[in-house]
């Protein structure tokens, strides 16, 4: 089982979530760069869907409930935009963690690049 189809059958969102590939190297928890931890050349999160609320991963790091996660996300040929989502749930999967998060602080443009790219995928 690859890394996109371990989270396929978690839902937990209020909102109509889609899958979402995205790779993150360089994660903030809880304000502090985990990155110089980690002698790794895979990315530490792996984004596998995505709804207006939240966001779910794939971890390498070890993270707990609480905690918030800070990234860079970037959705289709917009530009990149800084995200805070807090850790709501935790599934242990082998040496990884399936984390759902939930957004934090975003602002209506923001919101709008991630709805317009679910509405996008449900006709494709």
């Amino acid at each position: 089982m690859n890394m996109i189809d371990v989270g396929c059958f978690l839902n937990k969102r209020f909102k109509e979530r889609k899958d979402f590939s995205l790779d993150i190297y360089y994660p903030c928890v809880n304000n502090e760069s985990v990155y110089t931890k980690y002698n790794n050349l895979e990315p530490l999160l792996k984004a596998i869907n995505i709804s207006e609320t939240g966001i779910c991963f794939v971890s390498r790091i070890s993270l707990k409930e609480g905690d918030f996660i800070s990234f860079l996300n970037k959705i289709g040929n917009n530009p990149s935009f800084w995200c805070l989502s807090q850790v709501r749930w935790i599934r242990d999967f082998e040496k990884l963690q399936i984390v759902g998060c939930e957004f934090f602080l975003l602002n209506q443009n923001q919101v709008e690049k991630i709805r317009s790219f679910i509405d996008a995928q449900m006709y494709l």
